[in-house]
């Protein structure tokens, strides 16, 4: 089994604050790799925070912010977050596989759209990862688990609908059960997912791509050589836009 945790950047309910996009950012995890990856974050922290006996929550935007026990310096700061997102860029696929979508306020009618098209669309994704992993003789299914937020109510029902009734381009027939919601701060996992919705953030929102360009060859490709499938930009008509992503 895959479980798929995402994590977003920004808020759905409304842009503001420079934040004109609303991204889902998304790691997809073999089971059997989950402590691998948590061993690994853990000597991320070692490294940087010897003499702490617990673990610490290494959330993106306070590492960057130098916030509370994040307060090194910028060096150390940038240092720490080059070492965390090592840990998604020296994985090994299909172990680790990417996934981003963003969308644009030119794309969004109502405050609830943003949230509930990001979602369908990284599901879409991870969906047709594990078709296409079954259709090489890798039988698995996928679990999502999603950081707390009062939004929990809101995924449910998005994907009680999706089961239902479909999405867009079909059925998420490899995505079994209700939507699982963790704590970051309890489990390594979410942390990438983290990672991956800040870089994603950072990108659609700045133009900066120096947490993307380390994690680019993770996001989901249809071959190892092949395009990337797994990062998306959902734009209005009004809005023309040259990024990486697909549109």
């Amino acid at each position: 089994m895959y479980l798929f945790y995402v994590d977003e950047s920004g808020d759905p309910n409304g842009f503001a604050g420079g934040q004109n996009n609303f991204v889902l950012g998304g790691v997809a995890i073999h089971e059997g790799q989950v402590r691998t990856f948590t061993e690994a974050l853990d000597n991320v922290q070692n490294r940087f925070f010897p003499t702490i006996p617990f673990r610490l929550e290494l959330h993106a935007s306070e590492i960057n912010a130098g916030s509370g026990r994040f307060r090194l310096g910028r060096d150390r700061q940038e240092a720490l977050l080059s070492a965390a997102y090592g840990v998604i860029e020296n994985a090994w696929f299909p172990n680790l596989v990417v996934f981003i979508t963003g969308i644009h306020e030119s794309a969004v009618v109502t405050p609830q759209q943003a949230l509930r098209v990001c979602l369908e669309d990284i599901c879409e994704r991870f969906n047709l990862f594990l078709v296409r992993q079954c259709n090489a003789g890798h039988i698995d299914k996928g679990l999502l688990i999603m950081d707390r937020s009062g939004r929990a109510q809101r995924i449910r029902e998005c994907m009680l609908d999706f089961d239902r009734h479909g999405t867009t381009h079909g059925y998420l027939g490899n995505i079994v059960d209700v939507p699982y919601f963790g704590d970051s701060a309890h489990t390594r996992m979410l942390q990438l997912a983290d990672l991956v919705a800040y870089a994603g953030g950072r990108y659609f929102n700045r133009g900066d791509d120096t947490y993307l360009n380390m994690i680019w060859d993770r996001i989901d490709r249809r071959s190892r050589r092949g395009s990337v499938v797994g990062f998306k930009h959902i734009t209005g008509s009004s809005y023309q836009c040259s990024c990486l992503a697909g549109h």
